[in-house]
């Protein structure tokens, strides 16, 4: 989620996203080896492939955007007239420190990715809470 000081509702529909981790889990810090596992599993349930930056400054040499120090995530999908193939998911891992967090972040993005018309709407954290669902469904299955 690309954080701009949002708007309350935002902030509020954020952080409602319930994560499908245990309870003992949640809290546990982010490291690059676990959140690439994650994101590939969101990848997977979206079917929406995207490649996974935690390297801001790689990030905003690529896409020509600013990655601001307040923002946890974003996405980007490539100039109007010339979309990515496979667009980029930039993570802050400085403000994405737990587990909880980092699904938060990598379903709100991803859901930017599925429903882009959505935008914060109610809808569109509907989908992002599916995605989170699916997420543990489909680790559950595998456990």
């Amino acid at each position: 989620m690309t954080v701009h000081r949002g708007h309350p509702v935002t902030n509020a529909r954020h952080a409602a996203l319930h994560s499908p981790l245990p309870a003992h889990e949640r809290a546990l810090p982010v490291d690059t080896a676990w959140l690439r596992r994650r994101a590939r599993l969101f990848a997977a349930v979206s079917d929406r492939p995207f490649h996974l930056v935690v390297d801001l400054q790689a990030y905003a040499s690529v896409t020509g955007l600013t990655f601001y120090p307040h923002y946890a995530a974003q996405v980007y999908t490539g100039p109007e007239d010339a979309r990515l193939t496979v667009p980029l998911m930039a993570v802050n891992l400085s403000m994405v420190t737990t587990r909880e967090e980092a699904d938060r972040a990598l379903a709100h993005e991803t859901m930017h990715l599925v429903v882009p018309s959505y935008g914060h709407k109610a809808a569109a954290f509907a989908k992002a809470q599916l995605l989170l669902d699916e997420v543990g469904q489909l680790v559950g299955a595998a456990a």
